[in-house]
């Protein structure tokens, strides 16, 4: 919030009209009447965008400092947007400044406020003394024990403008999905440019449809609302569209003419820049667009909120929309019962129903596992070891820090410094590892290797840290601590693609066992790459000629691999259509030389050994928030943290209870028993409300029989099954892991 304070000797105001519709209301009759204060403090306030409860307090003990101070009577309160270009939504504007004002009126009963939204006259006379005017800024940030440190903004704005502009020159003509998403883009850019004036700054698709970041005012309901009339008017009107190249030099002059600074900033870095034009609006272009606006059915806009010019917190802040555009209304529908579909199953939701995580204020983005969490996770990792057992690997623990000089030698230093954390120890130097590979380096540096113990299968659950910022941090999804699967192979040249094969057919087991489909991505040479491209090529036709033999479809992913070597990229599908990228493989070149790892030869010579670095899971974390959303919580019972809840019908089947729970807990099953006095209809929708597998009614009938009635999680009923029988049946769907 931003205000300027004056000590006045009077001031007369009144509200003359409307400036917007979203304006406060008022009474009829005070429309134009003059209102008279004396001996007053005039605070003059812009509420802007995150100002939150502890913004407003701080600003009130500020007017109370002043007010104390100068000996004032009263306080108004005068609602005055000038002071700032980061406004808040009219709404959140109001219900701030009402909460101001009732702040105020603790220490100045008879404290008021004009209304917001008009246009008022106003006369007053300063009393002219040093306390008479003081402006001040209290906001979030003013407020934090530590401020993020700040950014050059022009070094920020050129990163920004170089990173943007490459991305527009390396765009390829793309599929039909991403032409329909370029079309949506260009037509939400012309509504805010419309209803806000808001400038494009950039837009980037994604596998969900598209964002668009903007330079303008906070967006508030009523703002989305006419961008969404708007956008559906451009639609309708079947504007014809059209992609044209112009000269940089014309485009940067017509850009800067129309008031688009970071579109014109964007052309000036391009050597051959197109644009894309209705005639009356245009935009540079990302690639083909449909030919009318009609030529899709809807824009629709998912969520919006803040961002940072280039991702850098402290930078220029932005507004960001998220949305996707639809052919038809058919395909918009389907994908609106898919968002139900999907919510239904958010593991953030599933995560607290079912006790398994939580992320505390104490630690953001460092997920705390409660001990349901924990039974799901080392079902995982016991699989994940049996598997790797077989396959030869040898498991590892490497330090969490380690000194900097180890990851300038990486190579990380110069790549990933900025995602970081670091500390001191002994006055020296040290990095919290966002990777696991130079530990198991320096493991593999540790001992002269022949080459009859090639392959070297290194494996490790090892914990890492990387910075994301606090605003896109979700659930298990976006993290600051997690946990990667990562193994280093250290193979000789010959060896590559046999192991490269092995590992594919290691990849399809795992993703089998959790139910998942899969695709597979080659990504090659990007333009930073480590060493020469006579390497890369031979590095990228030994992957290929790996996927060939496996009979594995895959596409080229141009250009994104990493900076030491190509990948291949493994994309899950769900239960529900989505795709998630988790397990990678990549070969590497560098690593070897930058460390200069070796192992003697047949010949009695050193050479150098190739590495393979590859996760099956990925982060672990998000792993586990991709596996819940797949189940929607409702985990095969080898996964399940309860795999059977015990519900005897009276007292009097205690006794038996304790013998079927004793039974099972001897096949090493997972359950427990709810004997409260609840009604077995409520325990029935308890368990099921925790997903447990099966739950077994225990009555008379059974404790006679020596049976349990069982009813699975989808409701379906079996009754008087042998106790001996189901346990059995129960232990091997478990060791099966079906």
């Amino acid at each position: 919030m931003r205000i300027l304070e004056l000590h006045v000797d009077y001031v007369n105001y009144s509200a003359r009209q409307k400036a917007f519709k979203a304006a406060e209301e008022i009474a009829p009759e005070e429309k134009g009447k003059e209102k008279r204060m004396e001996n007053c403090l005039v605070v003059f306030c812009s509420v802007e965008q995150g100002d939150n409860d502890a913004v407003t307090k701080r600003t009130a003990q500020e007017i109370k400092k002043n007010f104390d101070e100068v000996k004032a009577q009263n306080v108004l309160l005068y609602p005055y947007a000038h002071l700032s270009s980061n406004l808040a939504p009219p709404g959140e504007a109001v219900s701030t400044l009402n909460s101001l004002l009732d702040e105020v009126r603790a220490f100045a009963p008879t404290a008021q406020k004009s209304p917001f939204g008009w246009y008022k006259a106003f006369e007053l006379k300063c009393k002219g003394h040093p306390l008479s005017e003081l402006s001040k800024t209290i906001n979030a940030e003013t407020l934090a024990e530590k401020k993020a440190p700040k950014q050059d903004a022009g070094n920020v704005l050129e990163e920004f403008a170089l990173a943007a502009a490459k991305k527009i020159e390396n765009t390829k003509a793309g599929k039909e999905h991403e032409k329909i998403q370029r079309t949506g883009a260009f037509i939400l850019a012309k509504a805010v440019r419309s209803v806000l004036g808001g400038r494009l700054v950039e837009v980037t698709l994604s596998q969900d449809g598209f964002y668009a970041d903007f330079e303008c005012q906070s967006i508030g309901q009523k703002e989305l609302a006419e961008i969404t009339k708007t956008i559906s008017e451009t639609i309708e009107s079947g504007t014809k569209l059209s992609e044209k190249e112009e000269s940089s030099k014309a485009l940067v002059k017509e850009f800067e003419a129309k008031g688009e600074a970071f579109q014109a900033l964007l052309a000036s870095k391009i050597s051959k820049p197109k644009i894309i034009s209705d005639g009356a609006y245009a935009m540079l272009s990302l690639g083909s667009v449909e030919a009318l606006t009609k030529s899709i059915q809807s824009v629709l806009v998912q969520t919006h909120g803040g961002a940072y010019l280039a991702g850098k917190e402290g930078a220029k802040s932005l507004q960001r929309i998220y949305a996707r555009a639809f052919k038809t209304l058919a395909q918009q529908t389907e994908y609106e019962k898919l968002a139900v579909e999907a919510e239904r199953r958010d593991h953030r939701k599933l995560g607290q129903q079912l006790d398994l995580f939580s992320v505390q204020q104490e630690a953001p983005g460092m997920p705390f596992y409660h001990p349901n969490g924990m039974i799901l996770r080392n079902a995982i990792e016991k699989y994940w070891r049996e598997e790797h057992e077989k396959e030869g690997y040898l498991e590892i623990k490497t330090p969490i820090i380690l000194n900097e000089s180890l990851w300038r030698q990486s190579g990380h230093w110069d790549h990933y410094k900025e995602n970081m954390y670091f500390t001191q120890i002994d006055s020296k130097p040290y990095a919290v590892k966002p990777m696991n590979c130079p530990g198991a380096i320096l493991v593999y540096k540790n001992g002269v290797h022949s080459y009859r113990e090639l392959p070297l299968k290194i494996a490790e659950m090892g914990l890492v840290h990387r910075h994301e910022l606090s605003g896109v941090l979700s659930g298990l999804f976006r993290v600051r601590a997690f946990t990667q699967d990562d193994a280093h192979l250290f193979v000789t040249e010959e060896q590559i693609e046999g192991e490269v094969i092995q590992l594919i057919k290691l990849f399809d087991r795992f993703y089998k066992t959790f139910g998942f489909k899969y695709e597979v991505e080659l990504s090659t040479r990007p333009e930073k790459a480590m060493g020469s491209k006579e390497m890369w090529d031979k590095a990228e036709d030994t992957l290929k000629k790996a996927l060939n033999t496996a009979k594995v479809k895959y596409e080229i992913n141009e250009g994104d691999g990493a900076f030491y070597g190509p990948k291949l990229d493994f994309k899950l599908s769900d239960a529900i259509g989505r795709k998630w990228q988790c397990g990678t493989i990549q070969l590497d070149f560098q690593m070897p030389e930058k460390f200069d790892l070796y192992y003697e030869a047949a010949d009695g010579k050193r050479k150098r050994p190739v590495m393979l670095h590859r996760v099956v899971l990925g982060s672990f974390e998000r792993f586990l928030g991709v596996l819940i959303e797949h189940y929607a919580g409702e985990f095969p019972a080898w996964l399940a943290p309860k795999q059977a809840l015990i519900l005897p019908m009276t007292q009097d089947q205690d006794a038996y209870t304790e013998k079927v729970l004793e039974t099972l807990k001897k096949h090493g099953l997972r359950a427990s028993v709810e004997d409260s006095r609840s009604t077995l209809e409520s325990r029935i929708r308890n368990s099921q409300l925790h997903k447990i597998p099966y739950t077994l009614v225990i009555g008379v009938q059974e404790e006679q029989n020596g049976t349990v009635s069982i009813r699975t999680r989808d409701g379906k009923v079996e009754k008087d099954v042998k106790l001996a029988e189901f346990a059995e049946r129960l232990e091997k769907e478990v060791a099966e892991r079906k």
